[in-house]
């Protein structure tokens, strides 16, 4: 009769690793790992008065989430229609034609900061300009 309940109890927890296998707790949390990306951002203030900053960002963030988290930033719309005003209180002159361009890599572009994701090695870069 011993064997018997030895038995019965070696299969019930077997069972239960088996069953715990196989339907995981949905509401145990799971490790998530995200890619770190190194970037660097300038910010062109004045001519003797820029800014430059290397950073390690998560794979996903864009150049606004970059931006915000390294300045004070002032900007019209919100995150892929974020236009961006003002950088550490330097606010573009529209009375003179300013706004704030975006130069990715040494090239103008071609999307705002809030849609552009960034990618490891980037070099982003914001200066005041006239049109």
């Amino acid at each position: 009769m011993k064997k018997l309940l030895l038995l019965l109890l070696f299969i019930g927890i077997l069972s239960g690793f088996y069953i715990a296998q196989q339907y995981p707790d949905k509401n145990v949390p799971k490790t998530i790992t995200t890619k770190s990306l190194h970037v660097t951002e300038r910010i062109e203030l004045a001519p003797d008065k820029n800014k430059e900053i290397k950073s390690d960002r998560n794979e996903g963030d864009t150049a606004l989430d970059l931006l915000k988290s390294t300045t004070t930033v002032t900007m019209k719309g919100e995150q892929k229609n974020a236009f961006v005003t003002g950088i550490d209180g330097r606010i573009a002159d529209e009375t003179k034609k300013e706004y704030w361009s975006l130069y990715i890599n040494g090239k103008p572009a071609t999307v705002g900061a809030g849609s552009y994701t960034l990618r490891s090695n980037d070099v982003i870069v914001w200066k005041i300009e006239t049109y």
